[in-house]
């Protein structure tokens, strides 16, 4: 089932969505009250100043920044190497004021879209990111889903949900869907002869499934609903249907699904092994 709102799979499309989700930290970090930037949030050990400055630094890093020489050893939310180099970003930053991080992060945002929307910028320009070298349209999808994802940590500690209809939330959601057949059949382990569907309500409306079949031995996850023909036998199917707002909380890694509202229809065993493997970050 196509995701409704769909994401922008152009070039031109998913820099507009980029420019959308740093314009809305940017509006969020120029509207905080008095001790909102030391409100925990989400992400271990990290504050709505750490948000904003992982964001700041993340772009200054794909924009070709050295990795800052700071130690971060002795942080207890630091497990391992990634986050290592991601906190190194953010502790340069902290002690800075935010008005001053407000103002980098503005300004990587005018020079980063000046390269995604340069003539002479395809799809396919090689780039270099977080999680090494790829392709610019690559590179483009996994900072808006890091960054529409860090703004919903924002949201959520001030209290003001928001933006899940978005290119953002589209982008999200759809690199949930896209992992869907990996995370049902190696990270969960479902068992061969089961289909899993996982059914999201909105605002962003989309259904995706999976079959698990053994293929040489080995588990496969394969999509359903893709519009081709299908020929399977029957499978014993769990569906798990639930919110945009939960389904990204669980891609995020940020919230335990006993915590979210899902409901479930199916093997209760079965959707639990899911439920605790719908996690896309490090």
């Amino acid at each position: 089932m196509p995701l409704n709102p769909a994401p922008p799979e152009d070039l031109l499309g998913l820099a507009d969505g980029y420019a959308q989700t740093v314009q809305a930290v940017l509006d969020l970090g120029q509207s905080l009250r008095p001790g909102d930037l030391d409100l925990s949030t989400d992400c271990p050990g990290w504050t709505v100043f750490d948000q904003i400055a992982h964001i700041a630094g993340t772009e200054a890093m794909v924009a070709g920044a050295e990795v800052p020489a700071v130690d971060v050893s002795g942080l207890a939310h630091v497990r391992h190497d990634f986050g290592a180099l991601m906190e190194r970003y953010v502790q340069v930053r902290r002690g800075r004021h935010i008005a001053e991080v407000l103002d980098e992060l503005r300004g990587l945002l005018a020079e980063r879209l000046a390269f995604y929307r340069d003539p002479s910028t395809t799809a396919q320009t090689p780039a270099a990111g977080p999680f090494g070298r790829s392709t610019v349209i690559e590179l483009l999808r996994v900072r808006i889903f890091d960054i529409w994802t860090h703004e919903q940590d924002i949201r959520e500690a001030l209290g003001r949900p928001g933006d899940l209809d978005t290119v953002g939330a589209a982008v999200a959601v759809d690199s949930l869907f896209s992992a869907l057949p990996r995370l049902v059949a190696r990270t969960a382990a479902v068992p061969p002869g089961t289909a899993v569907i996982l059914d999201l309500t909105g605002p962003v409306v989309g259904r995706a499934g999976v079959r698990v079949e053994e293929r040489d031995g080995r588990p496969l996850g394969v999509p359903l609903f893709t519009g081709e023909p299908e020929d399977h036998a029957d499978a014993a199917t769990t569906t798990l249907t639930m919110s945009t707002h939960t389904a990204c909380r669980l891609a995020a890694g940020r919230r335990s699904p006993e915590d979210l509202h899902v409901t479930v229809a199916g093997d209760p065993a079965v959707a639990a092994r899911v439920l605790a493997a719908l996690v896309l970050t490090p």
